[in-house]
C-alpha cells in the first residue's frame, strides 16, 4: 500500500509540486511560485553533437493556483494555516485525562519538535532502540510526514492543551481542514512506516509511546486503536514492532493491546554491554 500517487499527475507541474512539498513538509504558495520550474517546451540547440534542450521558467500565477486547486481536490495537498502539506485524512478524536482533555490527530510539521522531544524522553532509558533510532533520523530529515516512490510515513499525536481556532467546529470533521491557535504539548505519538517494495507494500512498522508523566490515562491504547484504524484504512494488512526483551512495559502494553509475539532475535542489541533478544510482536488490524 502506498499513499505516493504513482503515476497519477494528469501535468508536469502537479509531479513537481507534489514533490516538492512533499520533502519540504509545509510550503507556502510564496515559496512554490519561487521555487518550481517547468519546461518552456521550446527545443534549443546546443553545439554539434550536443542535441538539443530545454529552458526552465517560472509557472504563471494562474497556472499554479489551478496545480494546487487540482492536487487539493485530488485528496493530495492540503491548506492548513497558509502553508500546504500532504493530505492526510483523519478525523481527531479527544480523550479525557486527569489534567485535561488530550487530542489525538494527524501529526503537522509544526509537531515535529515536541515529537522528537517526547520520543527522545520515552526512549531516555535506553529501552526502546526503535523510537530512538526514528528521533534521530527525523533531527535528520526534512520533512516530518513522507509518501514518495520508496517509503510512505505518518505520524499521528497527542497533544494536550490544544485550542481549536473555531471552538464551534463540528466533532469528527477532518483533521486536515482544521486550523488551531494553540497548537499545544505533543505528550504523544504514533509512527507507520512502510517500505514501497512490492512484496513488503501490505505491512508497515509501527512505534507508540506516551510521556511518562501522562501514562496509565488510556492515552496509549486510544493511540493505537486510532492509527490501527487508519492502517485498515489505508490498506496495511499487517503491522509489526520489534523491541528489545528489556521492555517489557512495551510487550505487556502490545500483549494486552491484542499482539502477538511471532519470534525473538537472539542478543540482536547490545545495551549497557549486555546482549539483550529483540521481541517481534505483530497484529492483522
Amino acid at each position: 500500500m502506498s499513499m505516493y500517487p504513482t503515476d497519477s499527475f494528469e501535468t508536469d507541474i502537479q509531479r513537481r509540486v507534489y514533490e516538492y512539498v512533499e520533502r519540504n513538509g509545509a510550503v507556502t504558495p510564496a515559496e512554490l511560485a519561487r521555487s518550481i520550474e517547468i519546461d518552456d517546451g521550446r527545443a534549443h540547440s546546443k553545439p554539434a553533437r550536443s542535441g538539443t534542450y530545454t529552458d526552465t521558467i517560472a509557472p504563471e500565477p494562474d497556472e499554479l493556483r489551478s496545480c494546487l486547486e487540482a492536487l487539493e481536490a485530488d485528496g493530495y495537498l492540503t491548506d492548513v494555516d497558509g502553508k500546504y502539506r500532504l493530505a492526510l485524512e483523519a478525523t481527531t478524536t479527544d480523550v479525557d485525562c486527569e489534567d485535561g482533555v488530550v487530542t489525538i490527530r494527524p501529526a503537522r510539521e509544526e509537531d515535529r519538535e515536541g515529537v522528537v522531544e517526547t520520543m527522545r524522553t520515552v526512549a531516555d532509558d535506553g529501552t526502546y532502540v526503535v523510537a530512538e533510532n526514528v528521533a534521530t533520523e527525523l533531527e535528520r530529515e526534512s520533512a516530518l510526514v513522507r509518501a514518495n516512490e520508496e517509503r510512505s510515513r505518518v505520524f499521528f499525536v497527542a497533544v494536550r492543551g490544544e485550542r481549536p481556532a473555531d471552538e464551534e467546529t463540528a466533532a469528527g470533521e477532518t483533521a486536515t481542514d482544521k486550523a488551531t491557535s494553540d497548537d499545544g504539548d505533543v505528550v504523544g505519538w504514533l509512527h507507520v512506516d512502510a517500505p514501497e517494495h512490492p512484496s513488503l507494500r501490505h505491512t508497515a512498522e509501527v512505534t507508540v509511546g506516551v510521556d511518562p508523566a501522562v501514562r496509565r490515562q488510556g492515552i496509549g491504547s486510544e493511540l493505537l486503536e486510532y492509527g490501527l484504524e487508519w492502517a485498515a484504512d489505508a490498506g496495511y494488512q499487517k503491522l509489526y514492532q520489534n523491541v528489545p526483551a528489556t521492555n517489557e512495559a512495551a510487550i505487556e502494553f502490545l500483549e494486552e493491546n491484542g499482539w502477538d509475539r511471532e519470534g525473538e532475535h537472539e542478543g540482536q542489541y547490545c545495551l549497557d554491554g549486555e546482549f539483550v533478544d529483540e521481541i517481534m510482536l505483530a497484529t492483522w488490524p
